[in-house]
């Protein structure tokens, strides 16, 4: 199963407005780039980037999978 940008992604921080990334490719990336470039990130929704549907939440300090292999 090919895999790409499949995800949008919203991230929510404490004393700011909440910042989406449209096209993220691997999850697990993704938060390692959070932790690095915006260290006060709470927790990140994800959606499929095609249909818009929710698929999950990750919480700061959560292990996050490279893919979600449901609802794709």
């Amino acid at each position: 199963m090919a895999h790409k940008n499949d995800y949008s992604v919203i991230v929510f921080f404490p004393n700011d407005k909440p910042k989406k990334w449209g096209f993220v490719h691997k999850l697990d990336g993704f938060a390692k780039f959070l932790d690095e470039k915006h260290p006060d990130w709470e927790y990140m929704n994800v959606y499929n980037r095609r249909t818009r549907e929710y698929l999950t939440r990750f919480i700061k300090g959560a292990v996050v999978p490279e893919y979600l292999f449901f609802n794709l």
